[in-house]
């Protein structure tokens, strides 16, 4: 199961972490995907340029079969996952059922991406 949501994110980034969100990463220039245990930041398309396509699903339902630009661990002690942007607006949400899960992160272009895909298991 999965959703898809089109943003334009402030600042064209966004943020994955716990519900009750994380220790966001320093910025670092043109590191697309930036990770502390508790957050993951991702560069996303330029807002001013267009929108971007957000997918967090399961990661058997939204592997698109290539190796995935980030893969690690995020603590997520209230079992939920939640995509947000900088202004603190959750854009996508998911229950997990771990307190620390493994996710994949694919983006379409290394830089600027306009589809960005997010599995979690």
């Amino acid at each position: 199961m999965y959703e898809i949501k089109n943003v334009r994110p402030i600042n064209s980034l966004i943020f994955i972490s716990d519900l009750n969100g994380g220790d966001a990463p320093n910025p670092i220039r043109d590191v697309p995907i930036l990770a502390t245990p508790s957050c993951i930041s991702v560069a996303c398309y330029p807002e001013q340029e267009g929108a971007t396509d957000v997918t967090l699903g399961d990661m058997q339902d939204v592997d698109p079969g290539r190796p995935a630009n980030f893969d690690g661990n995020l603590n997520t002690p209230s079992r939920t996952i939640a995509v947000s942007t900088v202004d603190h607006k959750t854009i996508l949400e998911k229950s997990v059922t771990k307190e620390a899960i493994h996710v994949r992160i694919w983006m379409n272009n290394p830089k600027w991406s306009d589809d960005i895909i997010i599995g979690v298991d």
